[in-house]
């Protein structure tokens, strides 16, 4: 009897054996850690979190309280993703399991369109100097406030309405 059989629960055991302290050290470099361990998506955040906290600390100094707060947590992030794959817990290793299509209350359309409004603004900013569009940096905490409303509403309507997979049928062993 093996010991994922003693324990019914239990994960099986990992294929790759990944350096914890390798990953830490490699987070140096915001992201490495987590490509290291096969994370490339989380990765890639890391480093355009890591990225954009810089500029923003260039603009408003207070930006570097996130900038030491992304880097640390890109570092034990990474040591603690590498410690649950040698576990077995980590399933999420590479991009071939993420979501072709993003599913409904997954906040595509939002995520979409402030990416969009960012990007039309920075190129404006950019190719159109007689814009002047500083007064922006001002109205940022505006921002914060109505994404976090919406996030609490989409939680709350969520509750109210059961999920389309809630109501499937089950099957029976």
């Amino acid at each position: 009897m093996s010991d994922t059989d003693a324990i019914p629960n239990a994960p099986p055991p990992a294929q790759l054996q990944k350096s914890p302290l390798l990953a830490a050290v490699l987070s140096a470099f915001p992201g490495m850690g987590s490509i290291y361990n096969g994370l490339y998506l989380r990765g890639v955040t890391f480093f355009a979190l890591a990225f954009g906290c810089i500029v923003l600390a260039q603009r408003e100094e207070i930006f570097g309280f996130a900038v030491a707060f992304v880097w640390i947590v890109n570092i034990v992030d990474a040591y603690r993703q590498a410690t649950l794959i040698n576990y077995g817990y980590a399933t999420d290793l590479g991009l071939a399991e993420l979501p072709q299509n993003v599913r409904p209350r997954q906040g595509g359309v939002w995520a979409g369109a402030a990416l969009i409004l960012i990007g039309v603004f920075a190129i404006l900013e950019r190719f159109f100097p007689a814009i002047d569009l500083d007064f922006l940096v001002d109205l940022w905490p505006f921002a914060l406030v109505a994404f976090g409303a919406w996030l609490v509403w989409s939680s709350l309507r969520q509750r109210r309405t059961p999920d389309d997979t809630d109501l499937a049928p089950t099957e029976i062993d």
